[in-house]
């Protein structure tokens, strides 16, 4: 017996009530995102990149409609609060705020136990900062061309202060063919203090660490590690001005989340990165603090982070 055929008029019902059924199940699904998002920053609360990060969170939690918590996960040189964020499910509501140690730690430790390719996808850039070298204001050097001049009329006499930026101080003594004395420290409060006492010549850290003591003269610049001046600071030459060439260090953050986040949300969070880079009055205040705000398509992060770390690399055979 063949089946009857279905009327046109119950093919309407029929589609009808598929659409209205599919209507609902569109509307039972809440807007991304629907709730807080926590932030995972691999630093201890104070510090340059915590500011940088909370400012930012509370930037882009304006973007989204939703709170951006900071989640503070310190330790193993930013290895522990990557392994966590690559460890978090991917549900958009974790974010990792990277930085350029993804970059290093691969290649001069401590190695993380994570593949930072595979184990945490891009979503866009935050901001950069550079390395800055400065003095003891009594120290009667005034630039990076003095300084390669003094050290190497003394090699190993001159002591340079850091927060155990060792892969820093034996790159500058590498690129310029000089001997400065690296003294570490535990924090960079005492380097730098250190060295506005005279206790040691020199200090090489953040610039948003330096810039307070560079403004109030209890230190003088020498010279940044970077390609080109900062506009937090534009009166400080490049050590490459100075005769010094590769000595261009400049630490970036961005932001990640765990691999298998859907790629709607992912648009999403890097439409609200790129909202909160716009906003002046962030851009104005880290700036004054020495920090440059930036934003990035995940792409372009995907690429900086796989040419600095061929950089480091290559850097880590060269130093050996």
């Amino acid at each position: 017996m063949k089946p009857r055929p279905i009327s046109t008029r119950r093919r309407g019902v029929v589609a009808a009530l598929a659409a209205s059924l599919a209507a609902r199940g569109a509307h039972a699904q809440p807007a991304y995102p629907s709730r807080p998002l926590k932030l995972i920053v691999p630093y201890p609360p104070g510090g340059s990149t915590d500011i940088l990060a909370r400012a930012f969170a509370e930037a882009m939690g304006r973007a989204l409609g939703q709170q951006v918590v900071v989640d503070n996960r310190p330790g193993a040189a930013t290895n522990i609060g990557t392994e966590a964020a690559a460890h978090s499910p991917p549900d958009g509501y974790t974010v990792y705020f990277g930085t350029s140690s993804l970059a290093q730690n691969p290649h001069f430790g401590p190695a993380p136990t994570v593949d930072v390719f595979r184990d945490l996808a891009p979503v866009s850039l935050v901001a950069t900062m550079s390395f800055v070298v400065a003095a003891n204001p009594a120290l009667p050097i005034a630039g990076p061309a003095e300084l390669v001049a003094a050290a190497r009329a003394r090699p190993g006499k001159l002591s340079i202060s850091s927060a155990s930026l060792e892969v820093t101080v034996k790159t500058l003594n590498h690129r310029a063919g000089i001997q400065l004395l690296h003294v570490p420290y535990k924090g960079g409060a005492q380097a730098t203090s250190d060295a506005m006492a005279g206790h040691v010549d020199m200090v090489v850290a953040l610039l948003p660490v330096l810039l307070p003591q560079l403004k109030a003269g209890k230190l003088k610049p020498i010279g940044l590690a970077a390609e080109k001046r900062s506009p937090a600071a534009p009166s400080i030459p490049t050590m490459a001005e100075g005769g010094v060439q590769g000595f261009s260090t400049p630490a970036w953050f961005a932001l990640y989340v765990p691999p298998g986040t859907p790629e709607g949300f992912v648009a999403r969070l890097n439409a609200a990165a790129v909202q909160a880079a716009a906003q002046q009055e962030l851009v104005a205040r880290m700036l004054d603090q020495g920090i440059e705000v930036q934003s990035s398509t995940p792409r372009e992060l995907a690429e900086r982070l796989r040419r600095d770390w061929d950089e480091n690399a290559a850097l880590a055979r060269e130093l050996k």
